[in-house]
């Protein structure tokens, strides 16, 4: 086929460009299309707005209210932050605050609630009701004087094994084994570990924590045997009697100390001019004293004058005092002066305590010292040792208000 023939069959199957070709031409050059600007990448036109300007007010449109946004977010954690701030100063913040500091042992309000926690349980598992009172003085007082003790523990060669602590741990939980072989036995172990396992889920502190109450407090007992050490058992003492009286008018005692120069023995006197309700069972005898068992009274009881005397002669009554504890008057007499006596059980405990309070006096000089010790961290530690009260503290009832009812008539 010739190329006339091939242009010519081309032309009868395209009968349009072949009655128009001009038209044709004009529509395929001559028509510009609309909108069409060079390097844009689409030609999309929608209401008269190219893509590129739809980018652009939509960018102008973030922009305009990126401020309200922004204004949003700040109020929504505004608003959140209220209750966050609530929980952590209520829940997270007050248990870490500092307490106690015994040099670089730092003890924490949650470490104070714990030690008041553990005394708590030990109370109510005697069934007796745990007085708060001075719960928190007394525990930041016993939580430093344990942890002075033991830090001067290698001073005094003191120490406390991990099977001490079993032991004592074990004779907290009521068992007692009497021999080796019942301590060894495994019935004796496993029912060690179950009382264990209940006391740890009652009351609510990690095994290791209270451990370490119990270690400490063993590390204070050993020291106090090493302060007793130093307490002589035979000492100066007074053989006292009290005369209790509702008032202190000078004619009583001019009335005491009368029958007491004429030789009355001083049971009788006590007898007759006591008005303690009971002087028939002990005749006013208070025993045998060293000097420290009463601070207050050490000077009077022991004191010499400035010729050698004593302050206090033997078989006189002192100047009455008032015992507002008991809203009486009462009158001190010596009977009898030894300055060689072996003090007595509870005398000499007594005296132990007393040392064991100077010696610890003597020692806080010698560490980096803070206790914390106000109304907020008051307030909060009662308020957590409330709350996990088993048994509730005794409620005073007024007088008369616990009386039976009187019966009327016949």
């Amino acid at each position: 086929m010739s190329p006339e023939d091939s242009k010519d069959s081309t032309e009868d199957r395209n009968p349009e460009n072949s009655e128009n070709p001009e038209q044709n031409q004009a529509s395929d050059v001559g028509t510009p299309i609309p909108d069409y600007q060079a390097g844009q990448r689409s030609i999309t036109v929608r209401g008269g707005k190219t893509r590129r300007q739809m980018v652009a007010d939509k960018h102008q449109l973030q922009v305009k209210t990126r401020p309200f946004i922004m204004v949003a977010l700040v109020v929504l954690i505004g608003l959140l932050a209220i209750p966050v701030y609530a929980y952590f100063q209520n829940y997270v913040f007050p248990p870490r605050e500092l307490a106690l500091r015994v040099e670089d042992t730092e003890y924490t309000r949650g470490d104070v609630v714990n030690f008041i926690r553990f005394n708590q349980r030990m109370s109510e598992n005697l069934g007796v009701p745990f007085e708060i009172g001075n719960s928190l003085f007394d525990a930041l007082q016993t939580l430093q004087e344990n942890e002075l003790a033991f830090q001067l523990a290698p001073q005094h060669g003191i120490t406390v094994s991990a099977e001490e602590v079993d032991e004592r741990l074990s004779s907290i939980l009521g068992f007692v084994a009497v021999t080796v072989a019942e301590r060894e036995s495994q019935e004796y172990k496993d029912n060690v570990e179950e009382a264990r396992r209940q006391f740890i889920h009652r009351i609510g502190i990690d095994e290791a924590v209270f451990r370490d109450f119990i270690r400490k407090s063993m590390f204070k007992e050993r020291l106090r045997d090493v302060v007793a050490d130093t307490i002589p058992r035979v000492q100066a003492q007074v053989h006292m009697y009290e005369i209790v009286k509702l008032d202190g008018d000078f004619e009583s005692r001019l009335a005491i100390e009368r029958d007491l120069k004429s030789g009355t023995p001083i049971e009788t006197v006590a007898a007759n001019h006591s008005d303690d309700p009971n002087v028939r069972r002990d005749f006013g005898d208070r025993g045998w004293a060293p000097f420290g068992i009463s601070p207050e009274f050490d000077a009077l009881l022991f004191g010499l004058d400035g010729d050698g005397n004593r302050i206090l002669p033997i078989r006189t009554p002192s100047t009455p005092r008032f015992d507002e504890e008991n809203n009486w008057w009462s009158y001190l007499i010596v009977e009898e002066v030894q300055d060689a006596r072996e003090v007595d059980e509870e005398s000499f405990e007594a005296l132990t305590t007393r040392g064991m309070t100077i010696f610890f006096n003597e020692e806080r000089k010698n560490f980096d010292l803070h206790m914390v010790l106000d109304s907020a961290i008051f307030d909060w530690v009662n308020a957590q040792v409330r709350l996990s009260a088993l048994i509730p503290s005794p409620t005073p009832i007024p007088f008369g208000a616990g009386a039976l009812p009187q019966q009327v008539g016949p």
